[in-house]
């Protein structure tokens, strides 16, 4: 279904989940721009924020640099940098990196901690977090790579920080729900949120602006999670606002959405 088709042609999705590279350990195509457009369109995705898997799964610095090479010219492609505690001075430290961030266009920030050895909550991860919350730069973590108490410990210690959850599942919407009552800068992202009923829950409880689009695609079918909020029962605004409004209203840097024809 192309993007524009529903809520009056004004739905422009933006996936804050994506990813480029060829992936270590999944047969999931060549990882570059292109493919990842074409993908777009066969979806009918106007945007996504993009991750590079050099940047993921092996040297952050190299991969950051290259996620900002690959989405150079590219309207429909935000970059976001993956990021670790300066110790072994592999990135700089906190203000810096997020300065240079925002210098840049990054558009969101992730971390790997279990798969790069750190502690999110920890004292040397403290300056980056506090400076992305004075910024306003977002953070998204997938839950593969922390665990409730550490995200609990950051939202409290950060409670400015816009913290993106995403690789949910359904068993844990218990420990979900009790997150976002306590944390209203703690938004989810709807990749792995395949329960079934589970978007109309989640916005009747804390309203569709908790909630923002993603695919988690190349690795995950980009059409699961499209398929899932196209055809909700969520009314056309509340779509709109998870589709990527407000996750556009987060974004480090303004840049012209593109309508998908």
């Amino acid at each position: 279904m192309p993007a524009g088709s529903q809520a009056g042609g004004s739905l422009k999705l933006l996936d804050v989940a994506a990813s480029l590279g060829r992936h270590p350990a999944h047969d999931v195509g060549d990882g570059t721009t292109g493919t990842l457009i074409s993908a777009l369109d066969r979806y009918g995705i106007a945007e996504a924020v993009v991750a590079h898997t050099l940047a993921t799964h092996h040297e952050p610095a190299a991969g950051n640099a290259q996620v900002l090479a690959d989405v150079a010219g590219q309207a429909r492609l935000w970059a976001c940098w993956t990021v670790l505690p300066p110790t072994c001075g592999e990135l700089p430290d906190g203000p810096e990196l997020v300065a240079r961030a925002r210098a840049s266009g990054v558009g969101l920030l992730t971390a790997r901690p279990s798969s790069h050895g750190f502690d999110l909550a920890g004292p040397d991860m403290a300056p980056l977090l506090d400076s992305a919350a004075e910024t306003g730069l977002p953070f998204l973590i997938d839950a593969a790579e922390t665990d409730w108490r550490t995200v609990e410990a950051v939202t409290a210690a950060h409670p400015d920080l816009w913290m993106v959850l995403s690789d949910v599942g359904y068993r844990e919407l218990r420990r979900l729900c009790g997150m976002l009552e306590r944390h209203a800068r703690v938004l989810l992202c709807t990749a792995n949120l395949s329960g079934h009923l589970a978007l109309e829950f989640l916005v009747e409880r804390f309203g569709p602006h908790r909630l923002v689009f993603g695919t988690g695609q190349p690795v995950r079918d980009p059409g699961e999670a499209v398929l899932r909020l196209l055809w909700s029962e969520l009314d056309d605004a509340d779509v709109r606002a998870i589709g990527g409004e407000t996750m556009r209203r987060l974004l480090a840097a303004p840049r012209p959405t593109v309508e998908v024809r």
